[in-house]
């Protein structure tokens, strides 16, 4: 991976930044993972490693129907098999929960009352002392329906005499749910009642994505251990918000508030997403282990994973675009509609992030969108990396290499003329993003260079009869986020022992992205002392101060600016005590290199495990009296450094227009594929890959490459393979890895033409900007632009596979037998 870095400065200002990066050892370091041995020697510790002694296990009875009546649930055989404690339905919880519940939106049971909803959903739950018992005795649990119509896309659940999911939304006064319609918004921008009224040409379309699922290496899972001595709950789960998640859950349990439920994080084997949600296993799992005093284990297997583990929210957009001859967007005209299943979860959220930010990286004055939440009898759809902006990044940049042909424009001209441009920063977008500090129109050049864009535009025939062609997407994703409490924030805490050995206590969630090992670096180098010396606890309510976890891209940005305050804190201290024992000034001295020295006289110096032990014991033999000494080292010597970081620039979007700064910051970039299609089967090979990104400092070169590589290989399993199919009653046809295809070794090329510009976002700790979600976002919109480059044929409907693409090969006369 190469990196760029771009900086305007004065003759003194190079001297200065010079000293400054001659102290930094460890930030842009391809440092090794913080737990990658530990991870690749086979010692990591996930939920269902954990033993407790005298441990039950829970298993749920799933409503094999999409939707119905619950008419009677009998218990009492399950009840009678032998190793089994407790059979609950939900009679036994509907005085110890508040319901509905969720995230937003109020639409969930813990279980199911008098209707399900979706195949898969939790009708009664069974605890027995092992795992297969339970699964047994669930198995004799007779469950009585009716079954009801069943509605599995929004066309149909928008018809007017459509059967509802939700009736009791429907019919409550108070609550906003219209028939299906769980939530409807929009996002209105200039001439906003005909945004396309200064166009020359205008290109539309309707485009489709796919229902799919991250498919994490770990499914979700957690123990609940209930202390009857004090009346709290350890609960150990696989989540990426451990401080909201106890918020979450403590909201549904009447007898719990948040004090009363400690969240342990154990190592958490992938998330992408879907594990933000309070699910209903770890609310019964609570209250299971209170009831029976014991440990309650529950582990989703990889079958329960798919079919009510959630997933990315599948959208309808119909989609105009509007230019002049000579290039400029004037408007872009958009309804949405997207199919959140049967519960909204963050669905809401991913359909204003879609339209609020569905200009992307553009300038585009005139903008109207129209979006629709709307409910099927489908599982519920979450959170999925990316975040709506590859649904509306799919319709995007189609729309802009069709606007392009339309008036004879290169694509990436087309592009270029309506990028803003990095000398205007820090500026405004049109629907109210605040953008600092970018380069746009490097990445694209970079992009178009790494990829012979020149070489391949047009489509031409490969040696063995393949059509290659090559397409581009764009990227704006937003880092962090606008959370329904106030700002964006997290804290930390940075403590160092005796020894000169560094604690970083943080809230973020370490999902196997690699975020604690940037922390990590951002601290040693504040303090000056080896990575190694640097240990971090994360994700424990009971010992991590505050903050919102994993998800945004907010990570490195938000947790890592906290931890890097707090590694200042501490850095303070330090240079004090060691001023104040060497007898020097404290704006003279430096930390570096595992001491603290003088910068005037480098000789002049201590190492740091002597200045920690120093100041630790604060013996007055050593220190002298306390009156002597500057006020900081008065009254004890606390090695401990606090600090928070609170964005000071997200908004919450304007409930009439739908207009303002959702994030921190937004990572801006382009992305480009070649691909191979063949005319004989219809598959689709990607030949090459090249990304260019503006991601401020990079913190660590190794976990970035790692987290491009990763985006993309997800983004194309999406967009080539991957899709939950459902048949007309609401079954999911295929949830298992043997009939849902994700990518594998072979199915993806090395991606390796990967540039990262560095134009330091001057809000952050380190000028770190977001990276993890951003590659994913324009990969399908490239491929498919790609495609048509090869093939003449405009996909718009998600994924590319096989049985999809042959016959359109075949009725444009492309297919060879």
């Amino acid at each position: 991976m190469s990196k760029q870095k771009q900086r305007e400065v004065t003759e003194d200002q190079d001297e200065e930044i010079k000293s400054e990066e001659s102290e930094t050892e460890w930030v842009g370091e391809r440092v090794n993972s913080y737990d990658g041995s530990r991870f690749v020697s086979g010692h990591g510790r996930y939920v269902d490693d954990i033993q407790r002694p005298d441990m039950l296990h829970a298993y749920f009875v799933r409503s094999q129907y999409s939707h119905a009546k619950v008419l009677d649930v009998e218990t009492s055989e399950a009840e009678a098999h032998p190793g089994v404690e407790l059979v609950w339905t939900h009679d036994d919880i509907a005085d110890k929960v508040e319901e509905p519940f969720g995230y937003m939106l109020h639409d969930e049971e813990v279980l199911a009352s008098d209707r399900v909803t979706y195949a898969g959903q939790e009708v009664a739950v069974v605890v027995a002392n092992e795992r297969d018992v339970a699964q047994e005795a669930a198995d004799l649990v007779d469950i009585e329906y009716e079954r009801l119509d069943t509605i599995t896309n929004v066309e149909d659940a928008l018809a007017d005499d459509a059967p509802l999911v939700h009736p009791d939304l429907d019919a409550d006064p108070e609550n906003d749910t219209d028939g299906n319609v769980a939530w409807s918004g929009q996002v209105e921008v200039g001439n906003y009642e005909d945004p396309l009224a200064d166009a020359d040409v205008v290109v539309e379309d309707t485009f489709q994505t796919n229902k799919t699922t991250p498919a994490p290496m770990e499914p979700h899972g957690c123990i609940a251990d209930y202390d009857p001595a004090t009346g709290s709950v350890e609960l150990v789960s696989s989540t990426q918000m451990p401080h909201l998640l106890s918020v979450e859950i403590s909201e549904v349990l009447k007898n719990f508030e948040q004090r009363d439920i400690t969240c342990r994080l154990p190592d958490v084997g992938g998330g992408f997403g879907i594990k933000l949600d309070p699910y209903p296993f770890e609310i019964c799992s609570i209250l299971l282990s209170k009831a029976t005093q014991r440990p309650v284990k529950h582990v989703l297997d990889r079958l329960e994973e798919f079919t009510a583990g959630r997933g990315r929210s599948p959208e309808e957009l119909d989609g105009r675009l509007g230019v002049t001859e000579d290039g400029n967007i004037v408007g872009i005209d958009v309804d949405l509609l997207q199919n959140t299943g049967a519960a909204a979860a963050y669905g809401v959220a991913v359909a204003y992030s879609s339209a609020n930010c569905g200009q992307g990286p553009y300038l585009i004055p005139n903008q109207h969108w129209r979006t629709k939440v709307v409910y099927t009898n489908e599982m519920p759809t979450t959170a999925v990396r990316g975040f709506g902006d590859p649904q509306v990044t799919f319709m995007r940049e189609q729309l802009i290499e069709m606007a392009a042909e339309e008036i004879g424009m290169d694509a990436i001209e087309l592009r270029l003329k309506n990028t803003p441009r990095q000398e205007d920063m820090p500026m405004r977008s049109d629907a109210g993003h605040i953008w600092r500090n970018a380069d746009q129109v490097t990445c694209l050049k970079k992009t178009r260079e790494m990829i012979n864009w020149d070489e391949h535009r047009g489509g031409s025939k490969t040696r063995d009869g393949k059509l290659r062609g090559v397409g581009m997407g764009t990227i704006m994703k937003r880092g962090g986020n606008k959370s329904a409490s106030g700002g964006d924030f997290d804290e930390a805490v940075v403590k160092m022992n005796r020894n000169g050995d560094v604690t970083v206590l943080t809230a973020i969630a370490s999902i196997g992205q690699g975020t604690e090992t940037g922390i990590n670096q951002m601290v040693a180098d504040t303090l000056g002392i080896p990575i190694d010396r640097v240990d971090a606890v994360r994700g424990d309510t009971d010992a991590t101060p505050e903050g919102l976890g994993v998800w945004a891209d907010r990570g490195t940005i938000i947790g890592g600016s906290a931890a890097a305050r707090a590694a200042e804190d501490l850095a303070e201290t330090l240079k004090a005590v060691a001023a104040h024992m060497l007898d020097v000034d404290p704006e003279d001295v430096r930390l570096g290199d595992g001491r603290a020295y003088d910068a005037t006289d480098p000789d002049t110096g201590i190492e740091i495990e002597d200045l920690a032990n120093t100041a630790m014991l604060g013996n007055p033999e050593t220190l002298g009296p306390e009156s002597e000494r500057p006020e900081i080292l008065q009254n004890g010597i606390s090695l401990v450094g606090r600090g928070k970081y609170q964005s000071q620039e997200v908004e919450f979007v304007d409930p009439d227009t739908g207009r303002g700064n959702v994030a921190h910051s937004y990572t801006l970039g382009a992305l480009a594929i070649v691909v191979d299609v063949d005319p004989g089967t219809g598959e689709i090979d990607v030949v090459d890959v090249a990304i260019c990104e503006d991601v401020g400092n990079v913190i660590n070169p190794k976990l970035v490459e790692g987290q491009v590589q990763g985006a993309i290989v997800q983004g194309l399993g999406e967009t080539l393979y991957e899709e939950y199919a459902y048949d007309n009653n609401g079954n999911l046809m295929n949830g298992s890895m043997i009939d849902y295809h994700l990518p594998t070794a072979a199915d993806v090329p090395l991606v390796t033409k990967i540039e990262e510009l560095e134009n330091p976002d001057p809000t952050t700790s380190h000028g770190q900007k977001g990276v993890g979600e951003c590659p994913l976002v324009p990969t399908s919109a490239a491929v498919a632009n790609a495609v048509y480059d090869a093939t003449g044929i405009r996909f718009t409907e998600l994924p590319l596979a096989p049985h999809y693409v042959l016959p359109a090969l075949d009725d444009a006369g492309l297919r060879e037998i």
